[in-house]
């Protein structure tokens, strides 16, 4: 049979994309635990995500370094018998910090999640603190931190970030290295006593679960005894600053980095899904406006990208990219004239179903494994989301109109609020012709 390209497939519509959350167990020492047990091998990852991260931190990157810290030795095992442990038992970890909370997450072959699992605990029951271990974990900060203070991207993002959300807020916090020297065992011990408490996690277990699984998870669990109340999350005052527009000098610099906010709504909100729509039609995919006129048309950058970002107080437009410096002042005067485009012209019914086809597609990515399932209902303890925030998106992405959208955007894509830093050599910036 020889295949007729010159006709495409045919395209067929998404139908019943839906997660239920599942109700938590409750182990026997209180703690709670979501199990995504439908995996096909006999592979299992257990998350753990505990309160304290970012918004908890009395100094800058205490939070990063403490999660490092925990894994640096217990009182059973070294630094290096832990590591080496993990990898011959064929495992992996990670760890992230977020706003509120702190993940951390083993993979382990399901024959020896008895081996695997009681190793990851002890390093929170039981951590150690080791000296020279901590001066390697600072070290490799600090090397990270001085690298990403070098480019143009991470110093706009900062500066848009202080001028959003305000100078002392932590999301706009600026580590320097000598920031992350400065930190001391003390700062890792008392950020430790104060959090990494049972009765400040929540546990997601994934994979292939059975009973044997279950009683592991029971077994090694009920030992870590809660001992009060779990920590409360913080959200701290945002005090935005009245400057909207800013250059940042970066001598040398071969590109501009551009970074812009725009306030919006928060999760719960009923416009918040209508403007992941709008950002998506903006900037969200290959197909999106602003690479099709920035990127296609006119060949200012290799890339740009426009994103609707929520939390439980807070969510804004975010838009970034990078370019060569001559041409700075003509993407943004680009961007806003799509911006603007969109509080005049209704979508195309078309490009209206290319983009809800898109994001339905990414949605259904989430369901593909119960590792990504997993990572999903994660999001809850993440970035505010709850148990029905999967179900709430589809329905307002298949009911959405033209109509819908162009009143949202006229709502809330006021340019005259839209917050722009640019991060780039000085010398090299053209003579401004914002329009």
């Amino acid at each position: 049979m020889t295949l007729d390209r010159s006709t495409p497939p045919p395209v067929r519509d998404f139908k019943d994309i839906r997660l239920d959350v599942p109700e938590p167990v409750i182990l026997s020492n209180g703690m709670k635990m979501w199990v995504v047990g439908n995996g096909e091998d006999e592979i299992n990852k257990l998350s753990i995500y505990m309160t304290g991260g970012g918004f908890h931190e009395s100094r800058p990157m205490q939070s990063t370094a403490c999660s490092m810290a925990v894994f640096n030795g217990n009182k059973n095992m070294t630094h290096a018998q832990i590591s080496e442990a993990i990898d011959f038992y064929g495992a992996w970890r990670s760890m992230q910090v977020y706003d509120n909370t702190t993940s951390f997450s083993i993979s382990s072959l399901n024959e020896n999640f008895d081996k695997t699992l009681p190793i990851f605990i002890d390093c929170f029951r039981f951590p150690t603190f080791p000296d020279n271990e901590f001066e390697l974990n600072k070290r490799q900060l600090a090397v990270n931190c001085a690298t990403a203070r070098e480019k143009v991207k991470y110093i706009a993002s900062k500066e848009i970030s202080r001028l959003y959300y305000g100078e002392n807020h932590p999301l706009s916090t600026d580590p320097t290295p000598d920031d992350i020297n400065s930190l001391t065992q003390e700062h890792i011990s008392s950020f430790y006593s104060s959090y990494y408490k049972a009765q400040n996690c929540n546990i997601i277990l994934a994979g292939r679960i059975t009973d044997k699984e279950l009683a592991i998870v029971e077994r090694v669990l009920s030992q870590w005894i809660p001992d009060g109340k779990s920590s409360p999350l913080l959200y701290p005052e945002t005090t935005p600053s009245d400057e909207i527009f800013k250059v940042i000098d970066k001598e040398g610099a071969v590109q501009a980095a551009i970074a812009m906010m725009l306030k919006t709504v928060p999760r719960k909100h009923p416009d918040y899904f209508k403007l992941r729509i709008l950002a998506t039609v903006l900037g969200g995919y290959f197909g999106s406006r602003l690479m099709a006129n920035i990127r296609e048309d006119k060949g200012y950058t290799y890339g740009i990208n426009a994103s609707h970002s929520g939390r439980s107080f807070d969510g804004h437009i975010a838009i970034s990219t990078e370019c060569d410096t001559q041409h700075t002042w003509k993407v943004i005067n680009e961007t806003k004239k799509e911006m603007q485009r969109l509080c005049e012209e209704p979508i195309p019914e078309q490009e209206l179903q290319i983009v809800k086809r898109h994001m339905l597609s990414d949605l259904v990515k989430s369901l593909d494994t119960p590792f990504s399932i997993a990572n999903y209902i994660g999001n809850m303890f993440c970035y505010g989301t709850y148990p029905s925030y999967f179900n709430d998106q589809v329905v307002d992405i298949l009911s959405a109109t033209s109509s819908d959208l162009i009143e949202t955007a006229r709502k809330y894509l006021d340019l005259s609020k839209l917050r722009i830093v640019i991060a780039c050599d000085k010398n090299k910036l053209p003579s401004n012709d914002f329009s």
